[in-house]
């Protein structure tokens, strides 16, 4: 079975500094093969995290391919990467588009992180959006068990951007 990311909205009531009640609607991003097990896994997260009383007002499969946590921020970016590849029959360039979701401190980090992780794959890449995404939190299942991928390479984040 394949994994999806699905991005789950939630409404809850929630108390601000001065005590108030204040209705909020907040994005959460995980991974799950399918929507019950989205459903579940945002419905166990809200528990957990102490949010109550909730309601789950939308579950949408995303399109991305791969999220990557860097501890040094809490923006989200959505960023499009566009491949190019050589269609060897057609004897033309193919470009096919993948996405991902990163965090950083503003754009031109993000830009500046993707480029660095994708230079690594040897692929023709062009990087035409990075999109701000207004995320709470993101909860991978593999980050329970620390998987280090999802936290970001510790070479990519010391080395300097070469723009």
């Amino acid at each position: 079975m394949t994994k999806y990311w699905f991005t789950c909205k939630v409404k809850y009531v929630r108390h601000d500094a001065e005590g108030a009640e204040v209705k909020a609607t907040e994005s959460f991003v995980l991974d799950a093969y399918n929507y019950t097990e989205a459903e579940s896994r945002m419905t166990g997260i809200c528990e957990q995290e102490g949010i109550r009383p909730f309601e789950i007002v939308q579950i949408t499969k995303s399109n991305l391919v791969e999220v990557i946590r860097f501890e040094d921020t809490d923006q989200w970016f959505k960023v499009k990467i566009a491949l190019t590849s050589l269609d060897e029959k057609a004897g033309k360039e193919k470009e096919s588009y993948q996405h991902i979701l990163l965090s950083a401190k503003d754009v031109r980090d993000a830009y500046d992180k993707v480029r660095q992780h994708m230079s690594k794959v040897g692929v023709g890449f062009v990087i035409p959006s990075v999109i701000f995404q207004k995320i709470t939190e993101v909860f991978p299942l593999e980050e329970e068990g620390g998987s280090h991928a999802l936290h970001g390479t510790p070479d990519l984040a010391a080395e300097p951007a070469d723009v």
